[in-house]
């Protein structure tokens, strides 16, 4: 056999050299192989599929079909103990949540759930071995799950959310004394970056309470205000509550050591889950790129994205021989509870919808009127 040029298909021609017939000896393999890089390329790029192709892209999705198929190998596991663990959740369209577990460079874990709550946390931590450090928004499903789970690891919360909660609270441009005051200290919490700055805050944190603690305390009686400002049944409540709410806040914070726990390492860990926060935004990015993708394309499209932001990563050639020696199973579609509507036992209210009763259709026409 002789090379003898190339076909229509552009693929290579061979020739015998006694009977002069020539065929092609196609690779499907490598065929296979060159889709499936190019549908990873599709997913971690920016690019339409009209972009890719060149034209409609309807012959590249025709071409990529068998590619959704393809389930995304675990995230694997080593047991190594990492210096520092940022975890929170992102919400996704169709009603989806992904809780990530990132250590600051790649991907640990991830667990798909509906909302944030301890069960989906505890799902997520179970996978890896306790770090040094624990670096959380302050979510009550996440702090509740580590609490049950690694309760000896210290836990870290993130400033910059910390800070917008008390500016939620006070505003940018809080009118009180008091308001002023603890806006001050929440903007000097983000510059904290030592054990001596850490205390010189806290001492700040004192002398606040020191002054205005009687100013915390006031209250409002229900019986002394007018009745539409009364709040329900409530006999009374604190005059100055969100003044109250963000003091009670840093110092319930610094009582269970969440605020200053980067601090105890050397050098110093991360005080805030921005790291974390930046991959979510490559998330956010993948569905902006490819909006428009089904419930299940979607979730393939994440799960790809975060296994290949794994520390350990299979080669494309590795991922297909796999799942050919496993009989190409399908991709699991994750099951999705069902809330269907009660159907009442009373009597049928008035509706909206167009009836044949008399005098209830839409009329045309003069109607018995004269011109």
């Amino acid at each position: 056999m002789i090379k003898s040029g190339k076909s229509a298909a552009g693929s290579q021609r061979w020739k015998c050299t006694a009977c002069s017939v020539s065929s092609t000896a196609p690779r499907t393999d490598q065929s296979t192989l060159a889709t499936f890089t190019s549908f990873l390329t599709y997913l971690l790029g920016k690019l339409s599929q009209a972009e890719i192709s060149g034209n409609t892209g309807r012959g590249l999705r025709r071409r990529l079909a068998w590619c959704w198929q393809v389930p995304t190998p675990a995230i694997e596991i080593t047991g190594e103990v990492y210096d520092q663990l940022f975890i929170d959740g992102i919400y996704l369209p169709y009603n989806w949540c992904l809780l990530v577990a990132h250590n600051g460079e790649h991907v640990l874990a991830r667990q798909w759930c509906h909302q944030e709550n301890s069960a989906a946390y505890t799902a997520l931590l179970a996978k890896i071995p306790p770090p040094d450090l624990v670096t959380t928004d302050g979510h009550g499903g996440a702090l509740k799950a580590l609490k049950q789970l690694w309760p000896e690891v210290a836990v870290q919360r993130c400033l910059v959310h910390v800070h917008r909660n008390n500016l939620s609270d006070l505003t940018k441009r809080p009118k009180t004394d008091a308001g002023k005051a603890l806006l001050a200290l929440s903007r000097r919490l983000l510059k904290v970056t030592s054990k001596e700055e850490a205390a010189t805050w806290v001492k700040l944190l004192i002398e606040i309470n020191t002054e205005y603690d009687t100013y915390f305390k006031e209250r409002t009686w229900a019986k002394d205000v007018p009745a539409s400002q009364r709040r329900g049944n409530q006999t009374w409540w604190y005059t100055h509550e969100r003044d109250r709410r963000v003091y009670r806040r840093l110092a319930s914070l610094h009582g269970k050591d969440h605020l200053f726990a980067f601090l105890e390492f050397d050098p110093p860990r991360e005080r805030t889950t921005n790291p974390l926060e930046s991959f979510n935004n490559c998330l956010r990015l993948v569905v902006l790129y490819h909006r428009g993708l089904s419930e299940a394309h979607m979730i393939a499209a994440i799960d790809w994205y975060c296994y290949t932001h794994s520390q350990f990563v299979q080669t494309t050639r590795q991922i297909l021989t796999e799942w050919e020696k496993t009989g190409r199973p399908s991709r699991r579609i994750i099951p999705k509870t069902k809330h269907t509507k009660p159907t009442p036992d009373g009597p049928e209210h008035y509706g909206t919808a167009i009836t044949n009763e008399e005098g209830l259709w839409a009329r045309k026409g003069w109607a018995g009127r004269s011109k």
